[in-house]
């Protein structure tokens, strides 16, 4: 991993404090190619502010070739880069479901809950699963500790019922399901619905991932599969362009 501060208009390399950050964002960039940037730049500026002029331009000259998972962050009013190599995309999630405390203090800014979500992984995550369920009071999975988790009843997109961070990955498939015209509720996802109904794993790095096991403390779950995930993996993939971002931040 490589780091950076910004500083006096320019990213120098530098280590970062250890210490929470403020905001946080992160996604995959692919060849120098992107999905999405600018709405991840948009979440990221919601809660930390404007990114200074001169930002994403040298931010996007350090981010080359090959398969990346770059990280933006706010630490005590500072702003850092780091450059992370992306792992393979994962083309289906295995999950831990265990019903413990909510880590999350600010669910809805990326960032300063990362260190409890990572301690949450360390301490419930099963071997052999790929993230770890989030799951309120009642048995209802919010999110997972890296995802946003969707379910399908038929034709009709579930969306979760709990608090959750907005997922740019998920503001995608709903504008899909928009153009579609396909129908969206909100349900609780419990483990009986996804014995029932096909259960997505959305994030930046992955896409989209179908969730082929649930392991629970007693047993494991296998939800079914969806007839046209394929379809939708390849839209998301398809829509990853050369990245121009830069051109606005100027």
């Amino acid at each position: 991993m490589s780091s950076y501060i910004w500083r006096d208009g320019a990213f120098i390399p530098c280590t970062p404090p250890a210490i929470p950050c403020a905001v946080a964002d992160s996604w995959r960039h692919s060849q120098g190619r992107t999905h999405g940037l600018h709405l991840h730049l948009e979440r990221f500026e919601s809660a930390a502010g404007t990114l200074p002029a001169g930002f994403v331009p040298a931010m996007l000259e350090l981010l080359s070739g090959g398969e990346l998972f770059p990280r933006i962050a706010l630490i005590a009013d500072e702003l850092y880069l780091d450059i992370r190599p992306a792992p393979a995309p994962r083309a289906h999630t295995r999950l831990t479901y265990v019903k413990a405390p909510d880590p999350r203090v600010q669910p809805l800014i990326k960032g300063p809950d990362l260190p409890a979500l990572a301690a949450y992984r360390s301490r419930y995550q099963e071997s052999g699963t790929d993230d770890t369920a989030i799951v309120d009071a009642h048995g209802a999975i919010a999110e997972t500790t890296t995802g946003a988790l969707i379910a399908w009843d038929g034709d009709t997109l579930l969306l979760p019922t709990d608090v959750r961070l907005p997922s740019v990955t998920l503001r995608q498939v709903l504008h899909r399901c928009k153009e579609l015209g396909i129908s969206t509720a909100q349900r609780p996802l419990t483990p009986a619905l996804a014995a029932e109904c096909p259960l997505w794993f959305i994030n930046s790095l992955h896409g989209i991932s179908p969730v082929s096991s649930i392991h629970t403390p007693h047993d494991t779950i296998t939800p079914p599969p969806h007839p046209e995930a394929a379809i939708w993996q390849n839209w998301w993939w398809q829509g990853f362009n050369p990245e121009t971002m830069g051109e606005h931040y100027t």
